[in-house]
Parts: C-alpha cells; sequence; structure tokens
C-alpha cells in the first residue's frame, strides 16, 4: 500500500471517530481503526482520550498485531488499553478490514440486561440484529491483552457485533464505514427494542427480509449512486461531519 493509499486511510478512521461523536455513539471514549491491506498493521487512534469530536488524520498511529507502536504523532505517543480487541479480531477473520468499539449507551444497555436487540425498523438497518450477538462477560467487559481479546473473536465468529458486558460494544465491517454505520444501525435498533418492550411485546422482522441485506455486509463496498452522480461510501456521513449542529437534532436516525 503506498503512502497516499494509507493516507486515504487515515483520513477514513479519523472520520470514522469524529461519526461515533455525531452519531451520539462516545464522547472520549472509544475507537476506530483500519487493517492496512497486506500488512499486518493497523491504523488507529492514540491516547489520551480527546474528544472523539477533535480526532485528525495527524493524531492516528499504525500499531502491529503484536501491539508494537510503528508510527505515531508527535503529540500522542501512548497506545489505546484496547488495542488487542482489534488486533485479535483482525488475527482471527483475515476478511474484516475495521473494528468499531463504543460505550453506546442503549446497546450496553441490552447487553447488560442480557436482551438480544431486535430488528425492528427499516430491513436494511435491521439487518445488523438479524442474528444474536454473543456477549463477553470476562473482567467486566474489559480488554487488557490478546488472550482477552482472542477470546472476544472466538465468541464473535462470524457474526456482526458482541456486547462487551458492563463495558460497551464491538462491531466489524470488510471496510472502515461499514463497521461504524453498523454501530450506528444497532444503536438505533436498540433503542426502538427498549421502546417496543415499553410498549408491548416487539415483533421482529422475519429474517426472510432482511437476509438480503446480512448478505450485503460482507461484500465489497458499492457506491450510492443517485441521479447518476456517486457519492462514494459514506453518503449523508461526511455532510454530517461539516454539520455537525445536526448531530444532536437528528431524531432516532440521520
Amino acid at each position: 500500500m503506498d503512502d497516499a493509499q494509507v493516507q486515504d486511510l487515515r483520513e477514513q478512521v479519523a472520520l470514522a471517530n469524529r461519526l461515533l461523536h455525531h452519531y451520539g455513539l462516545g464522547s472520549y471514549q472509544g475507537h476506530v481503526s483500519a487493517r492496512i491491506p497486506g500488512e499486518d498493521l493497523m491504523i488507529i487512534r492514540a491516547r489520551p482520550s480527546v474528544s472523539l469530536s477533535r480526532i485528525q488524520p495527524q493524531d492516528l498511529m499504525i500499531v502491529d498485531f503484536d501491539g508494537n507502536v510503528v508510527e505515531h504523532s508527535p503529540e500522542y505517543s501512548d497506545r489505546v488499553n484496547g488495542w488487542s480487541l482489534h488486533t485479535e479480531i483482525y488475527k482471527a477473520r483475515p476478511e474484516i478490514a475495521s473494528v468499531t468499539h463504543t460505550h453506546q449507551k442503549w446497546c450496553t444497555v441490552l447487553g447488560i440486561a442480557g436482551r438480544d436487540v431486535l430488528p425492528l425498523l427499516h430491513p436494511p438497518t435491521a439487518s445488523v440484529a438479524a442474528v444474536p450477538w454473543p456477549v463477553y462477560d470476562e473482567d467486566g467487559g474489559l480488554v487488557h491483552n490478546p488472550e482477552q481479546g482472542e477470546h472476544v473473536a472466538e465468541l464473535l465468529g462470524n457474526n456482526v457485533a458482541c456486547h462487551l458486558r458492563n463495558h460497551g460494544m464491538v462491531f466489524v465491517g470488510t471496510t472502515v464505514s461499514k463497521s461504524v454505520l453498523a454501530a450506528a444501525d444497532a444503536e438505533e435498533q436498540a433503542e426502538i427494542t427498549w421502546l417496543s418492550m415499553l410498549a408491548g411485546t416487539p415483533e421482529p422482522i422475519e429474517m426472510k427480509y432482511v437476509e438480503a441485506e446480512v448478505a450485503k455486509r460482507w461484500e465489497p463496498p458499492k457506491p450510492d449512486i443517485r441521479d447518476g452522480v456517486a457519492r462514494g461510501e459514506w453518503g449523508n456521513q461526511e455532510w454530517l461531519d461539516d454539520n455537525q449542529d445536526a448531530s444532536w437534532v437528528r431524531g432516532i436516525s440521520p
């Protein structure tokens, strides 16, 4: 991968971290990483835990799959504590290009309560919850070392998400955008699950209506083309990054 491609990947990871803030999935805790294709390396944000809304490409670091820091900025040279959560998933799932870890509210609440997030609203976004997510409950949901990261990867299997009980969530995708938008889609389904349980008995969307969307999560990315114009894989998310005032006034979904 040449320098220009690595820089583009840095831009994507920086945007992804900012989007965690814009979607209300994190303030300063949480992190998105991307595998550098053809290398046992990943791009991930560094410590200290500054606001996710401030993350820029130059703030990120490159870490190898043994946790060694290969490249970092002069300002930020320390690894995030959960680096092995990312590396062990990459080792176990060669098709995964990005890992997103969050402390998002609704998904975490249901994980703590031992309740599944259900596929309830709009098949394309509901597909993230079509298959129940596994639960990692060791050490309060924390991942301190490669052994614990390996355990999460085993539990995750071929799924898109895993509860880190009493701690948060982890999502994976074949691109950076897919792993981040899985987190956003999941939070929407989790909130709707909670509200539906308060109102009555939730009625999940049948698998036959979401299975095509489930399969798409593992396909190569396709640009969103409208009126003959390719908007790129991020779609409206780039607009949200440029219009942050809309972040907290969006209803359930942007």
